[in-house]
């Protein structure tokens, strides 16, 4: 929806010097009825048009129907014009809708514009949380547009902007298949996304952004030494593009995997500097989220009594971002706080009951890392029997999931130690970071993707 024009604007509208497009724009509004608008212009409209308190000469029949049909057929141009452009759109609309039905694909060349194509990319990056695997359907088919563009001789879709366009929906393919953990066909998109970027343009802002994307890739593929140099990368390049919101909020990722590979203090420095950087109104989300990581390497580095304050003060930014799956996570996060300050009663209820949400939630290799820290409270508590039982579901659930060889061996170790009545708290807190580091992420809500 337009926003209400300025002084500025009205007055450049009144002296016709604005351009066509926005002329056209601020006659709709003003025809619209938009009162408030229309008192903002009386000064202009008497200074310009009304220099003496006189009367106003009365028009013949001829001028006066000469004028009412100017009026009539700047107003008809106009709707015209409107009328236009929510054509274009119910076809925007109505293309993705037939590409979404399916098969057969084939359209003729006109069919595939490059308005399709950033339509697509732009409502699959918006499925991002919600439905992957949508997310990743219109994806393939933004790529699938980009791939049959045809260029334009001249102009702003040449073919080397049209060879950009492509870089970027096979880059935007990559990450969603990233989102859907199909890692090998993600990796295999983005090694084309950067062919073809260097047979385009060399957009440093398109080489920001493949940056961008393959340190998340890299992240999820624990090839994290690569993940910090695209990170690297794509912050100077940000930076020089004058792109201060995405330089900041490369240095949250930075932070974030940072604290993610075993330097929580480091990753927490990174991500206040991130935070200070980011344009905090144009994404809630980011902030949030950031928030939410800088709670968890608070807690990890033993400041329970900052973190337990951070918590009362996101609170209402929980029950405003957070899903009820997060918010299940939240209590556990309550419960390591409640054992960091002594109060193991506490962390052991609200363990035991984070561990029955989330396995009633399906969510069993969750339930499991809770078992460990539940685990951990009874060992304080005195109930070695709990722990062997604790164990012994782990391993179990671990089996079923299957887990890789080095979550396993962690987990057998420790059954051995239990077996032993050898168990610590030491080698309970050592098998839980060894799990940790085996996900994607320590217990993240989202990592901040690109917008």
């Amino acid at each position: 929806m337009f926003a209400h024009p300025n002084r500025a604007t009205l007055e450049a509208f009144l002296r016709s010097r604005l351009p066509a497009a926005e002329t056209r724009t601020v006659l709709a509004h003003l025809v619209g009825g938009c009162r408030s608008c229309q008192k903002e212009m009386e000064p202009f409209t008497t200074a310009m048009f009304e220099p003496a308190p006189q009367e106003p000469p009365a028009l013949s029949p001829e001028v006066s129907a000469a004028y009412d049909a100017a009026i009539a057929s700047a107003f008809a141009k106009v709707a015209g014009a409107l009328r236009s452009e929510m054509a274009k759109r119910e076809d925007l609309e109505g293309k993705v809708a037939r590409l979404l039905e399916g098969p057969p694909l084939p359209e003729p060349p006109s069919f595939w514009t490059w308005t399709l194509c950033e339509t697509l990319l732009e409502q699959s990056r918006a499925l991002r949380h919600d439905d992957p695997a949508r997310m990743l359907e219109l994806a393939t088919l933004a790529r699938q547009a980009a791939d049959r563009l045809v260029a334009d001789a001249q102009g702003p879709h040449d073919q080397k902007h049209t060879v950009d366009l492509r870089s970027r929906a096979w880059a935007e393919m990559a990450n969603a298949f990233r989102v859907n953990d199909d890692l090998p066909q993600a990796e295999a998109a983005m090694a084309w996304a950067m062919e073809l970027h260097g047979e385009g343009t060399g957009s440093p802002l398109l080489l920001a952004r493949l940056a961008d994307l393959s340190a998340s890739l890299f992240c999820d593929q624990r090839r994290f030494r690569e993940a910090f140099r695209m990170l690297d990368t794509a912050h100077i390049l940000y930076r020089q593009q004058g792109e201060q919101h995405e330089a900041g909020r490369v240095l949250i990722m930075k932070g974030l995997y940072t604290g993610y590979t075993g330097n929580p203090e480091e990753g927490l420095q990174l991500l206040a500097q991130g935070l200070a950087s980011v344009e905090r109104e144009r994404d809630l989300r980011l902030v949030f989220h950031t928030l939410h990581n800088i709670l968890l390497f608070r807690v990890e580095l033993g400041e329970f009594e900052e973190a337990q304050g951070q918590i009362r003060s996101m609170r209402p930014l929980y029950l405003q971002h957070a899903g009820p799956i997060e918010l299940v996570k939240l209590r556990g996060i309550e419960g390591k706080i409640a054992s960091g300050l002594g109060d193991h009663i506490r962390a052991e209820e609200l363990f035991r009951a984070v561990r029955r949400d989330l396995d009633a939630a399906g969510l069993g290799y969750q339930a499991a890392l809770i078992s460990l820290d539940l685990a951990s409270v009874c060992l304080r508590l005195g109930k070695k029997a709990e722990v062997r039982t604790l164990v012994d579901e782990m391993v179990a659930t671990f089996r079923a999931v299957g887990v890789e060889r080095e979550a396993m061996a962690a987990m057998l170790m420790l059954t051995d130690a239990v077996a032993k009545d050898q168990t610590t708290l030491e080698l309970l807190a050592l098998v839980s970071g060894v799990l940790q580091r085996l996900q994607r992420g320590p217990g993240l809500l989202v990592q901040p993707d690109p917008d």
